[in-house]
């Protein structure tokens, strides 16, 4: 997919710099994916069509100033070639120094399918929470402020990774339940969250029960612990929602693991299309459309021929690494994680619910 870079202005020089680093990043990415595509991958069917498979629009980037954070100017991917309003998705990336080749693969995937893609941006140092979720939000406003005329806001998504995952309910809510954004549609989808701040259990059942929630852990990710996605999806009572467990496997011998990077920087794109694209299509397609057969995917995408967490060995005809589960318990004890549930860092852990 190839991605053209454009801007509507550039309020400062830092702009000119983020520019130089998009198109040095999209060639040395597309390289190293190339470089670096596991032995599983070459085994793995590619999704051609369909829930999972990339659609046919390549992106044009714009930039807007974040008032609140001006060392990172704003991303807003539109699908080149399409004009009037699109629907919009809202993508906050995991703690770091927010380059958006990071989820390359994802947010190029997204675009493909005609929808616009904002990526905003926080500070790691000099701030505090507040201020990162403040910047976070600030840069989805400016982009909605100055590209209202490509987005539908009437349908919308919240997507996030990590640090990401865990500020989606607190942007959704703000975009939401405050802004009544996604009147015609709204989805969250959290991936391996991080601690969610800036939001309690009352205000998620603020969410209109149309919105459709999915959270997706990965069984070998060490860094954060599932039961703070748990803890998201037991107390968002919305009417449809889905917990995903993507599994590790062995394809011929050759493992593609899901850990943490699993979105973003594991080198299987393969395990990205099946464990991460098609969920997030079939989410969209449901939430935007109200497709039954969004619905119905959903459940079948996760067939029982699935191996057990980290263990199974599966024919590439098989190859399904999602478990939809009703009612997720954590595979791991906490001091298997990086971050467990209850440390002190936690809004949310019992002690202060």
């Amino acid at each position: 997919m190839s991605i053209s870079l454009r801007r509507s202005w550039l309020g400062t020089i830092a702009a000119w710099v983020a520019a130089g680093i998009i198109v040095v990043g999209i060639v040395l990415s597309n390289v190293a994916r190339s470089a670096e595509e596991s032995a599983s991958d070459a085994k793995i069917p590619p999704i051609s069509s369909g829930y999972g498979a990339n659609g046919p629009y390549s992106a044009d980037i714009e930039t807007v100033d974040n008032p609140t954070f001006s060392r990172k100017p704003v991303l807003v991917f539109l699908p080149h070639g399409l004009s009037g309003k699109r629907p919009v998705i809202f993508f906050a990336h995991g703690y770091g120094p927010g380059d958006w080749q990071t989820n390359d693969a994802l947010i190029e995937h997204i675009v493909s399918l005609g929808y616009v893609v904002v990526f905003s941006s926080y500070p790691m140092v000099l701030s505090d929470m507040n201020g990162r979720y403040d910047a976070l939000w600030k840069g989805c406003q400016a982009a909605a402020d100055t590209f209202g005329d490509r987005m539908d806001l009437t349908r919308v998504g919240f997507v996030g990774h990590s640090f990401g995952g865990g500020a989606t309910p607190a942007m959704a809510y703000r975009g939401i339940v405050q802004n009544k954004w996604g009147s015609n549609g709204a989805f969250l989808m959290e991936l391996a969250p991080w601690y969610a701040y800036q939001i309690t259990n009352t205000q998620l059942t603020e969410f209109p029960s149309r919105v459709v929630l999915a959270v997706e852990a990965y069984d070998n990710d060490s860094v954060n612990d599932h039961r703070i996605g748990i803890d998201l999806y037991k107390n968002t009572p919305v009417t449809e929602k889905y917990y995903f467990l993507v599994q590790s496997a062995t394809i011929d011998g050759n493992k593609v693991v899901a850990d943490h990077a699993t979105p973003g920087r594991n080198i299987s794109l393969r395990q990205k299309q099946y464990g991460v694209f098609r969920p997030f299509d079939a989410l969209a397609d449901e939430a935007f459309n109200g497709s039954v057969g969004a619905h119905n995917a959903l459940q079948t995408m996760c067939a029982t021929a699935a191996p057990s967490p980290g263990q199974g060995t599966v024919k590439t005809e098989v190859y399904q690494p999602l478990r939809l589960e009703t009612d997720p318990t954590p595979d791991h004890p906490e001091s298997f994680y990086r971050n467990p549930w209850s440390n002190e860092q936690n809004p949310r852990r019992p002690s202060l619910n």
